[in-house]
């Protein structure tokens, strides 16, 4: 364009700053808004605005990596009515952890990740295919007994009669029985084995090897002290276990009821994953911290709690999650794994938790990592659900 010439766009601009200029300092708001409807009526056609695509909600905008810690903003749940004392005391349990975790989210959600969800699958472990038809039908009466508050009673004649019934003949002894549910009951139902389990009464001969168990039954305990005190000794009444129990699934479904809407499947497992983090510190000394009860009610637990804990909250979320043992740095460990469109995972909130905060660099090293990754990182898995897959990117990885 030529020396001092001002594109025509340029020329009105300027002319509408004047215009407004003046208005402002001698006619007030009134002049104004007179002179901005005049100019706005008289603009040309082929000069209005359009309004264009529009832009993409910031739910779904792909996220930037971070170089840098994020500043988290403070965040304060919204005031509630509670329904009745139980839930006023599962809020007061687990609502600064529900907090924290959201702000968390509102900064480091990343849409980069899929938004497919896989469903939670019970047995993706395999715990409850591999029980014989009879074993399996025992784990089903145990199981349904515990729920309704029942002690259930199995003895030998009875699990003859079952084996029988169910599987053509008796494939082994009842003793065998009592090992073959205890896996699944611990794994798959990890609310329920917090406060129920089983125990075999008594032994015929005293050699294990060839012993026979007279009967297996179901009993409970109080979840604070996990296998402790059992209702049958009087230090805990079943009322005082029920009212645990349902503590427990109070708090659980808390966590997962202020997930937020639209987040990536990714994201949903980061936030019950910072809420756990953010809920639990790595404490052996209490009784029940092998439990999810330990971990979700009384804050302190070690990998299995850490572990039984985020499989209950990945199941009330409908979200894909199994589990891993092995062996790092010659200790016994478990971990969680799960499910994206990429893959299958390693998530192991325990030493996430041990690497930092949920918004940190190093807590994620232990959050969506492969099998490759998790083995450096001193990982020996030697048992459950295998990785597939490249590690999933993190919000500090491009």
């Amino acid at each position: 364009m030529a020396k001092g010439k001002w594109p025509v766009k340029w020329q009105r601009a300027n002319v509408i700053a004047l215009a407004l200029a003046a208005a402002m300092l001698f006619s007030g708001c009134a002049l104004l808004t007179d002179i901005i409807s005049h100019l706005t009526e008289t603009l040309p056609p082929d000069r209005t605005v359009s309004p264009g695509p529009q832009a993409t909600p910031a739910a779904t905008a792909p996220a930037a990596p971070f170089d840098f810690v994020p500043d988290i903003p403070e965040y304060t749940l919204p005031p509630e009515e509670f329904p009745d004392d139980l839930e006023r005391e599962a809020s007061e349990i687990i609502d600064p952890a529900i907090a924290r975790a959201l702000a968390y989210v509102s900064v480091m959600k990343d849409s980069r990740h899929s938004y497919t969800v896989h469903p939670f699958d019970e047995d993706a472990n395999g715990y409850i295919a591999k029980l014989n038809s009879a074993d399996r039908e025992l784990y089903r009466r145990f199981v349904e007994a515990g729920k309704r508050g029942e002690a259930l009673t199995v003895g030998e004649q009875e699990y003859d009669a079952l084996a029988k019934e169910y599987a053509g003949k008796r494939e082994h002894e009842l003793v065998d029985a009592y090992f073959a549910i205890y896996e699944p009951l611990q794994y798959c139902e990890p609310g329920l084995s917090s406060y129920y389990g089983t125990n075999g009464e008594s032994y015929i001969s005293g050699d294990y090897n060839s012993s026979h168990m007279r009967n297996v039954f179901g009993f409970f305990y109080d979840p604070y002290r996990f296998m402790d005190s059992s209702v049958a000794s009087g230090a805990v009444t079943m009322e005082e276990v029920l009212h645990g129990a349902e503590l427990l699934d109070r708090v659980v479904k808390r966590v997962v009821r202020f997930m937020p809407e639209g987040l990536t499947a990714y994201d949903r497992y980061y936030y019950l994953a910072a809420v756990l983090s953010e809920k639990v510190m790595y404490d052996d000394r209490p009784a029940n911290c092998f439990s999810a009860f330990g971990a979700l009610v009384c804050g302190k637990a070690v990998c299995e709690g850490y572990t039984a804990a985020y499989y209950l909250l990945c199941r009330e979320a409908g979200l894909w999650c199994a589990y891993r043992d092995g062996l790092p740095e010659g200790a016994g460990h478990t971990w969680n794994m799960v499910k994206l469109d990429s893959g299958i995972y390693n998530v192991d909130v325990t030493w996430c938790d041990g690497k930092g905060n949920p918004y940190e660099r190093p807590w994620y090293r232990c959050f969506m990592r492969s099998d490759a990754v998790f083995e450096a990182d001193g990982h020996c898995a030697l048992y459950g659900v295998a990785g597939v897959g490249e590690s999933e990117l993190s919000p500090y990885e491009k």
